[in-house]
């Protein structure tokens, strides 16, 4: 990578390190406010990149779905209740849509929109629960680890040891020594932050720790490469160019999407911290 790409890249590494450090240490509401800010965006990128972007019944159908979802979410502090019944009017208000607008609204419009809505909002949504659980802050910051820093160890993994690739046709960059690193990189990540935590006067379960470090290993990969399934469905290189050298925010979050559903479930059945 050139060195002018790679100044690029830090620096909007360190600016959102910055910003999501200030949205996280702030109440809970409004990191669960950043949360749905974050979804919306999401959100965005998968119609633009569905080619949605031009049929605007659909578009507002879609941002309204899901603003009604995360408010029923955030009022209730129901997962389950966030998405049955909105999800099921969800369903008719596309078809309805669909009908009334069947020139422009074809029904793989309608399975798209259904899609990105339960991808962008339903796969986010739990980590605004995380915040509002007792020790939230630092049960947060285990979604942020899990998701971030195996794709950090991978990336050196593969760098330095990388001969054999993981999953050529979907990432070519991947290699399986990578993988590995990305495993090997979240348990090390997890222990120091366990230690840490310790340290902060917290009672830690290792065992369960390692565990989740484990699955969050392998979990952050799979929501790094399934990004790369939709992108290559949509010959595209990115999801957008909202932030400088990383390409859209569903370009930063794509391993978040996939660790906060597993972290948040993890946490829920086995007590990690008290």
């Amino acid at each position: 990578m050139e060195w002018s790409k790679l100044k690029t890249r830090l620096i909007s590494a360190a600016v959102l390190i910055v910003l999501l450090l200030v949205i996280t240490f702030a109440p809970a509401w409004v990191f669960s406010i950043a949360v749905c800010v974050v979804s919306l965006m999401v959100l965005r990128e998968l119609l633009v990149a569905f080619g949605m972007g031009k049929k605007p019944s659909l578009m507002i159908t879609n941002y309204v779905a899901a603003l009604v979802i995360f408010i029923i979410g955030a009022t209730l502090k129901d997962y389950s209740a966030a998405i049955f019944m909105p999800m099921v009017l969800f369903v008719m208000a596309l078809f309805a849509v669909a009908v009334f607008n069947h020139r422009n609204v074809t029904f793989s419009d309608v399975k798209a929109s259904l899609f990105a809505v339960l991808y962008a909002v339903l796969l986010l949504m739990p980590l605004s629960y995380m915040r509002h659980m007792e020790h939230g802050l630092a049960l947060v910051f285990l979604a942020f680890i899990g998701a971030w820093l195996p794709d950090t160890a991978a990336y050196f993994a593969g760098s330095l040891l990388g001969k054999h690739k993981l999953i050529e046709a979907i990432s070519p960059n991947k290699t399986v020594e990578g993988s590995i690193g990305a495993v090997v990189g979240s348990l090390i990540s997890f222990l120091i932050y366990g230690g840490f935590l310790m340290a902060m006067g917290f009672s830690v379960n290792f065992i369960a720790i390692s565990v989740l470090a484990l699955l969050c290993g392998v979990v952050a990969q799979l929501g790094d490469l399934s990004a790369s399934l939709i992108k290559r469905a949509c010959h595209a290189k990115d999801f957008g160019d909202l932030i400088p050298g990383h390409g859209g925010m569903l370009d930063r979050v794509d391993s978040l999407m996939f660790i906060t559903p597993v972290v948040y479930c993890f946490i829920s059945l086995f007590p990690v911290l008290s």
